[in-house]
């Protein structure tokens, strides 16, 4: 059975087999991928905005196609790589499927970051031995070995160059996944096997915590944690368990769609310009004037915030069923935000689904703030590029 991101299946009681609690505690379920909704003929459910595969059971496993065939692929290489890339048309029957393109990518990722070895860190390890290593812990020795008797043993503490680190932990867990997704892919998958040897030294956990940011973490080193991160929440562990079962995963394409924007707003802004996320502005939409209470807390949260010159700009990515044809809510919701930032331009940035790229004004708001809709073919690095920069340059003008 086959939908589309955003898409919506009915299914009947007979199809389903299995009662409304049963499908809620299901793993696709519990991330949201797709909501579920008893109906008088049995169970309505509506997919977000992810590609991929979920199972209800062995015989009923729903494939959810890209609204656009070939976005993942030409948009994970933007996202992921942060460079502009050559043409990417997609033609019928020539992309990759998106959990495919993702472990692909992923494979070509971790094995540039493991060229000269897996990452190794000092970790703090303390034992309790009759050889003496590191530092003797003497409060811990006499109230817990000598105390009880154990006189033969001390408490050591000392430092271990090992790799098992977190970063190696999630890579592996996400090389584990990675390698499963390319079984009709096998040159990638090779490739992924060989980095499971390297990072042998790290431990297999079926749920790693994302690693922690640090000083030692290189930009390319947080970018392949980001593929790792989408291939580990949208690839359940559990799959390891049932064989050749099908198992659910599945990519969030809205977020992949937001982030390869994100890069070509930063690769085609003037070098003087700033592009960063309005989440970590901390912007709030509501004010209070003196005497009145608190007002509600809520922030602006546009996905892009170009500034320079005394501009800014803002963008937010929607990959939605719309397309270009933007619905009120998107459009409120950006002029909200420009309001917030006291913008000077704004615009949504959709896929051209009921036409040709291109640029369209909306209107202005009171301010005299521009708005307006970027649609692009996702599956068009360089068509992507080309409109972003047009009004990015609009903006510096």
């Amino acid at each position: 059975m086959r939908t589309t991101t955003y898409g919506r299946l009915q299914l009947t009681h007979q199809e389903v087999g299995c009662s409304l609690e049963e499908l809620t505690n299901l793993s696709w379920a519990q991330s949201k991928v797709a909501s579920i909704r008893a109906s008088r003929f049995g169970f309505d459910i509506e997919v977000g905005p992810y590609a991929g595969t979920i199972v209800v059971h062995e015989n009923l496993v729903i494939t959810i196609d890209e609204m656009v065939p070939g976005t993942v692929e030409a948009c994970l290489n933007l996202s992921s790589s942060g460079q502009r890339q050559a043409t990417q048309k997609s033609h019928s029957g020539s992309t990759l499927p998106p959990l495919a393109a993702i472990a692909r990518e992923f494979a070509a990722m971790v094995e540039r970051e493991l060229t000269s070895g897996p990452q190794k860190e000092y970790i703090a390890t303390s034992v309790h031995s009759s050889r003496v290593r590191g530092k003797i812990h003497v409060g811990e020795t006499v109230r817990t070995l000598w105390s009880r008797g154990r006189r033969d043993l001390l408490a050591l503490r000392y430092r271990n160059l090992s790799e098992d680190t977190q970063v190696n932990r999630y890579l592996l867990a996400a090389c584990n996944r990675a390698e499963h997704l390319l079984r009709d892919h096998d040159e990638a998958r090779v490739t992924v096997q060989r980095c499971m040897q390297m990072l042998s030294g790290a431990q297999m956990l079926p749920d790693p915590a994302f690693p922690s940011t640090s000083p030692g973490i290189s930009t390319d080193l947080q970018e392949t944690l980001r593929v790792a991160e989408a291939i580990i929440r949208g690839v359940p562990f559990n799959f390891r368990m049932s064989g050749t079962s099908p198992f659910s995963a599945w990519v969030n394409i809205d977020r992949i769609f937001e982030e390869a924007v994100r890069t070509l707003c930063q690769s085609t802004a003037p070098a003087d310009f700033t592009v960063t996320d309005g989440k970590s502005q901390k912007i709030p939409l509501f004010h209070a004037m003196e005497g009145e209470g608190d007002p509600m807390r809520k922030r602006a949260d546009p996905d892009i915030v170009i500034h320079g010159h005394g501009k800014t700009g803002l963008l937010d990515a929607k990959y939605r069923k719309s397309g270009e044809k933007v619905t009120e809510d998107a459009i409120y919701q950006l002029i909200a935000h420009a309001g917030a930032f006291s913008a000077d331009a704004a615009a949504l940035v959709t896929p051209a689904l009921h036409g040709r790229p291109g640029i369209r004004r909306l209107g202005r708001v009171g301010t005299g703030c521009p708005v307006d809709v970027i649609a692009v073919d996702p599956t068009q690095a360089d068509g992507m590029s080309d409109l972003i920069g047009q009004w990015t340059t609009r903006l510096a003008q």
